[in-house]
């Protein structure tokens, strides 16, 4: 099971787009072709139609994606034939109960976080963990759930709304929302439920401040596409802060250009920008694409620098989180200081405040109020 975890799960997780979003029958269908066709399939020649299906989120047209790899005419395509067929069975079979509709939970199946704590994947000490086994979570944040799966001692495993699985939570640090602190529910039948509000762009609700030392990189002395290299320049920060060496003579950021461009991948696509911090070992990026301001403070106390994606400018620009208080997150823009009216290049863009506001309209547009649509990275050390 290690192996299976280390060699085919983990890298799979981290490359394929969407993957904590799918039900676990679907990671399994893909862990097995994976393991009949290489863990690098995805984004690899030759499998352009499923990294389409997956990269595209057509969930559906996997199983008939999956069927094109059969080696037809040879003397093993009637058992790959049979392998694929039951890849495609099995993918269906989850993306069915994924997609099954439910009755709504009780209000009372709200999970509330009574101090600073963890959700973990494994019933073990946090600190036993690699990060892309844990979540942070603040005091007071608040968590829908569907079913209490299990108790074992002081631990309970609950299965959060929305899809997002299975975790762990050590049972004293939370609370169940109209009940005493401490007190332990009994296993309920699954049940899902609309979702949870976020605190609103004002966000005066925030108590305190932090902010982390990211050095500030600008792009437009790059010597590399100075105006449109914001996305290496912002990965070139967050590296730099978590202690990743690099030789002298050049700039990081540069550096990162040029891999890009050698592995023939997007600097404008975010999972591509993902792939380049995860191709350095012991660094690893988590992209959202549903992100509010509360997560991205949790990876702030959390210790990680956060990259936010956001219309900026007309064609798109990405920043550095570095930081946040009660009226907004302090960053470090590379193109130099945004105002309304466009930006100034002739300010220095390190630690900047940036308002809830202005960040809701340029990264959140659609959900302004309660922004729950914020593409962001989580850079961090494994």
């Amino acid at each position: 099971m290690t192996n299976l975890q280390q060699s085919y799960w983990e890298p799979l997780f981290s490359r394929i787009p969407f993957w904590g979003e799918m039900h676990e029958a679907m990671q399994s269908a893909l862990c097995s072709f994976a393991y009949n066709l290489g863990v690098g399939f995805y984004g690899s020649e030759g499998f352009n139609t499923i990294s389409g299906c997956l990269r595209e989120k057509r969930w559906g047209d996997v199983p008939s994606a999956l069927m094109l790899y059969v080696n037809p005419g040879s003397n093993v395509e009637a058992g790959l034939r049979r392998r694929r067929e039951a890849e495609g069975a099995l993918w269906r079979e989850g993306l069915q109960r994924l997609e099954a509709p439910a009755a709504p939970v009780p209000q009372q199946q709200i999970l509330e976080a009574i101090t600073e704590t963890f959700l973990k994947k494994e019933k073990v000490d946090s600190s036993q963990l690699a990060p892309h086994q844990l979540v942070p979570v603040e005091t007071g944040r608040q968590y829908k759930i569907e079913q209490v799966v299990q108790t074992e001692d002081r631990s309970i495993q609950v299965r959060l709304a929305y899809g997002a699985g299975d975790w762990w939570l050590f049972q004293p640090h939370w609370r169940f929302v109209g009940e005493e602190s401490g007190a332990t529910p009994e296993a309920t039948p699954g049940e899902s439920t609309a979702p949870e509000a976020e605190p609103a762009s004002a966000s005066s609700d925030v108590a305190g401040s932090r902010v982390l030392d990211v050095p500030f990189f600008s792009q437009l002395d790059n010597t590399l596409n100075p105006t449109g290299s914001c996305n290496v320049t912002c990965v070139a920060m967050c590296l730099a802060y978590l202690g990743m060496p690099h030789p002298p003579g050049n700039q990081l950021e540069d550096t990162l250009y040029r891999k890009m461009e050698q592995l023939g991948w997007s600097r404008h696509d975010p999972y591509d920008l993902k792939a380049l911090v995860d191709s350095f070992p012991g660094y690893k990026d988590i992209f959202r694409e549903n992100g509010g301001f509360a997560d991205i403070r949790t990876s702030i106390d959390a210790g990680n620098p956060v990259i936010i994606h956001g219309y900026f400018t007309r064609f798109g620009h990405i920043i550095v989180v570095c930081g946040y208080d009660e009226k907004g997150l302090i960053v470090n823009d590379p193109y130099g200081e945004y105002f309304s009216s466009g930006y100034d290049n002739s300010r220095s863009g390190a630690k900047l405040h940036y308002s809830y506001g202005l960040i809701a309209r340029t990264c959140s547009p659609e959900s302004v109020g309660q922004p729950r649509n914020i593409w962001y990275h989580t850079v961090f050390k494994v």
